[in-house]
């Protein structure tokens, strides 16, 4: 029995559960009902006692002047809703905050009044101004100079490269340079050629050269010295055309016989990139036996962006600077700028001939370019800090007067140095603008904007005159207004 009535009392328990938890939910309904009305009550009253409508069973009546003119109620908002708008006070229907009152602009027709550019003038005490931490500065002209900093690669000059061929073939007795980057000055000795046909060609040249007699021997004239002549002279031309230097063939002339290998020697001074053959390889007549790189003058490729290309040209002076050179700077000039443009990165190729007398620089090193562009000797210049970029447009703030702030639309231009930027439209060498603080204004601009075509768009089209938030309007000097964002 005593289990029976448990079985009971525990029934009777979950059903009272239940039927409070449905109690609740139909109590949550009616509340939301009650707030959603009351809301829709509060807006209908706030639009009708700011431009009361007249209604009419037939056409629409327009308001007079008088009526259009004739002074608002007061109205009240919420700072965290301001959508809600009303002719009482109160409190707020959304969050329960108490609404705060708006002041009508009373003997100022700008004030609060929408601009050219969207957005409604800021008028705010000065000393409110102060302690909101507002820094304003006048507006610049002067040369508008600009500095660009892109990455470079340091190259090999492709003037400097030089090819070592051979006009005859033979076979490589001894090769003298042997490693590839090594350092060699010109004059060097590179390899020994042993070529039996360049044997033969310096035999004729010294049997022919001991042949010409003497300059005071009688047999020195006629027809016979003047053919010893030409043969000479065609031996000659023959090793000069199989690259032998001047120097060296005079003195294989006064030789006794001919010498089996023959010295090659470094046109230029450089290093060693290529080396294809190795001591003992046969060569052929046109064939690269090795190729040496002068160092004394690099190349440093750098990505600009397209939008600087305008800003550069042939012949322009630069100043690079090397990771790890301990602060060194080298200065060079622009010898080609690439016509073509990267379609990835949106660059082009810009070369930069640097002197390296020292050869400090080595091919493969990263390096810092530094180019300095004259834009404009007349630009409008105005901090960057002092314009908001929303993406679509650019907006800074104007004094107008003490305490007054006028939302403009501007058009930037190429940044500049020192943390500036060029203004092409909106402002006027003179003028001031804020500097710290604008995204304050901004905000109470758009604020402001916005009630106004709230009221206008519930008043029917009727003129309603400009508001701000009365907090502003009887602020202490000590108290930042409430509604400045």
């Amino acid at each position: 029995m005593s289990e029976l009535n448990s079985f009971d009392s525990l029934r009777r328990q979950r059903g009272f559960g239940r039927n409070t938890t449905l109690l609740m939910v139909v109590l949550a309904a009616l509340t939301g009902a009650w707030l959603t009305f009351h809301y829709q009550e509060s807006i209908r009253g706030a639009a009708g006692s700011a431009a009361p409508a007249q209604q009419h069973t037939g056409n629409k009546v327009p308001r007079s002047g008088s009526e259009a003119a004739a002074k608002p109620t007061q109205l009240w908002t919420c700072g965290m809703h301001p959508q809600v708008v009303q002719d009482h006070p109160g409190e707020c229907p959304i969050c329960h905050m108490e609404l705060t009152p708006l002041a009508l602009g009373a003997g100022d027709d700008t004030q609060g009044s929408a601009t050219s550019n969207g957005g409604a003038t800021v008028t705010i005490d000065p000393v409110v101004t102060q302690n909101m931490g507002l820094r304003t500065t006048t507006v610049e002209e002067g040369p508008l100079h600009r500095e660009l900093r892109v990455a470079g690669f340091v190259s090999e000059a492709q003037t400097g490269v030089r090819d070592v061929n051979l006009k005859i073939s033979g076979w490589i007795q001894h090769l003298y340079a042997d490693t590839e980057g090594m350092h060699v000055q010109a004059g060097d000795p590179l390899f020994d050629l042993y070529s039996p046909q360049l044997q033969v060609a310096i035999e004729e040249l010294i049997a022919l050269h001991k042949r010409q007699p003497a300059p005071d021997s009688p047999s020195n004239s006629g027809s016979a010295s003047g053919a010893l002549d030409a043969l000479e002279a065609a031996a000659v031309r023959k090793l000069q055309l199989w690259g032998i230097a001047d120097d060296e063939i005079q003195h294989l002339a006064r030789l006794e016989r001919a010498p089996q290998t023959l010295t090659f020697r470094s046109p230029i001074t450089g290093h060693i990139i290529e080396k294809p053959v190795v001591e003992g390889d046969a060569v052929e007549a046109g064939e690269r036996v090795l190729r040496i790189v002068d160092h004394t003058t690099l190349w440093i490729d750098a990505r600009v962006f397209e939008q600087y290309l305008p800003y550069v040209a042939e012949g322009q002076t630069i100043v690079a600077s090397v990771p790890g050179q301990g602060g060194k700077t080298y200065e060079g000039r622009v010898v080609l700028i690439h016509p073509h443009l990267d379609e990835m990165s949106r660059t082009a190729m810009v070369r930069m001939a640097v002197p390296n007398p020292d050869l400090t620089l080595r091919p493969g090193m990263y390096a810092t370019v530094h180019l300095t562009a004259d834009v404009s000797e007349h630009a409008t210049l105005v901090p960057r800090e002092a314009v908001i970029d929303t993406g679509i447009k650019q907006i800074t703030f104007v004094v107008t007067s003490p305490g007054r702030f006028e939302p403009r639309k501007v058009v930037m231009g190429m940044p500049a140095d020192e943390g500036k930027v060029q203004i092409l439209q909106g402002l006027r060498a003179g003028e001031v603008v804020v500097v710290s603080g604008q995204f304050l204004l901004d905000t109470e601009s758009r604020l402001q904007e916005a009630l106004r075509k709230f009221l206008d768009e519930r008043s029917g089209g009727a003129a309603v005159p400009p508001v701000t938030s009365a907090s502003e309007a009887t602020a202490e000097p000590q108290t930042a207004p409430a509604h400045v964002h």
